[in-house]
């Protein structure tokens, strides 16, 4: 009779110590539950090179799971930032932090949410960039009253869109160590790009604003420039996602999905999308879809727990 009870009181003890693992190892145990779908449309702005990979890869899985996703390619920085701070239902994958988007969150910063638990991508990084073939240009600082590269470039630094966190450092940048002899040439991505390449088949001098991770440097042998002034903030930029203040309330899922897949993306990831998208000229959603098949043990564990509808 005694070591019946003693029996069943193990049994007890167990499978309490049991349960009480399971919630510490992250399984799925009943501390976490099942997360709720929530409102079913959510919105994802996104620009270029800059976030088409990774945005789309969201969407996809997100969709998988029941949500209506609008997914929205903008021009610039600016446009996608103000979106996001609007309307409760956006996310972005493309906040560059601590310095190049820095404007943006003094701007919107109180209706904004930044994941920074981990980072979408560590260690971006921002600069001037010329051809490997300028061997005499190798930091900013030899921009500074070079009247050769100078005239050889008709004193222009190739830019992109002006509403970009990029181009606002460029600007400020030149307005403050000396290089005011120099213009910014304001355009698109794909006309700096265009810029770019025509100047690399003919082996001519050109500079533009540089950043990394992006698929012109795999495909071109290119170089960043030294920023011994940073301006553009050193080499501590990382890119995160940024969510309007209400998205985790109104869509718990997703912003559970959303921050399961920043804890795993890479630039590997990154670069290999990039270049079916931008290089092979593949369809982007295509190129996404692919990814969400080919990679079902990743996927199944940023869903894991999600109540599918």
């Amino acid at each position: 009779m005694h070591k019946s009870n003693f029996k069943i009181a193990g049994l007890i003890i167990a499978l309490s110590l049991s349960g009480l693992l399971a919630a510490c190892s992250g399984g799925t145990s009943s501390t976490d539950g099942n997360v709720e779908i929530g409102g079913e449309d959510i919105e994802i702005p996104y620009i270029g090179a800059g976030s088409t990979a990774r945005s789309l890869v969201l969407a996809q899985v997100l969709e998988d799971v029941g949500y209506n996703v609008t997914s929205t390619q903008v021009g610039a920085t600016g446009p996608m930032f103000a979106s996001t701070a609007e309307n409760k239902d956006t996310l972005n994958t493309s906040g560059w932090f601590p310095a190049t988007d820095k404007a943006y969150l003094d701007k919107y910063g109180d209706d904004l949410d930044i994941y920074d638990s981990d980072n979408v991508i560590d260690n971006a990084s921002l600069s001037l960039a010329v051809p490997e073939y300028m061997d005499d240009v190798e930091s900013i600082n030899d921009l500074k009253d070079n009247k050769d590269l100078g005239k050889s470039v008709d004193w222009t630094i190739v830019g992109i869109d002006p509403r970009t966190g990029i181009m606002k450092n460029t600007e400020k940048g030149l307005d403050d160590n000396d290089l005011d002899k120099w213009d910014l040439k304001k355009g698109t991505e794909l006309s700096m790009l265009s810029e770019l390449q025509e100047a690399y088949k003919n082996q001519d001098p050109i500079i533009i604003t540089g950043w990394q991770p992006h698929w012109i440097f795999n495909e071109l042998d290119l170089k960043m420039l030294k920023d011994p002034d940073k301006i553009y903030g050193g080499n501590d930029d990382h890119i995160n996602l940024v969510f309007n203040k209400d998205f985790q309330a109104a869509h718990p899922a997703a912003y559970k999905i959303a921050t399961r897949m920043a804890d795993d993306w890479n630039k590997e990831d990154e670069n290999k999308l990039m270049k079916r998208i931008f290089v092979k000229e593949e369809n982007a959603e295509k190129v996404a879809e692919d990814f969400v098949d080919d990679h079902t043990h990743r996927i199944d564990k940023w869903k894991q727990d999600v109540e599918k509808k």
